[in-house]
């Protein structure tokens, strides 16, 4: 997972132009909207063959959001 998090945190910082992007930021306050999310689950897709929820994505954290996109990759259902 810590890789998944990593690019995440990285990519989200490369879309709003914002180097000090964290975990615990939400996309939505960090300035991003559904465009970058598209572009962002491309880069997703293609990498992992698996997207984020865009829900989560706008809803909680980024860390959350890998945490989702984590249990849905290894299978599992997420509470």
């Amino acid at each position: 997972m810590h890789e998944l998090e990593k690019l995440l945190v990285e990519w989200v910082g490369e879309f709003v132009e914002n180097p000090e992007v964290s975990p615990e930021d939400n996309f939505l306050d960090l300035g991003g909207h559904s465009l970058l999310a598209m572009n962002l689950n491309t880069r997703f897709q293609q990498r992992f063959g698996h997207e984020l929820d865009v829900k989560v994505l706008f809803e909680e954290s980024l860390g959350s959001a890998i945490a989702e996109l984590h249990a849905r990759m290894a299978g599992q259902a997420v509470a």
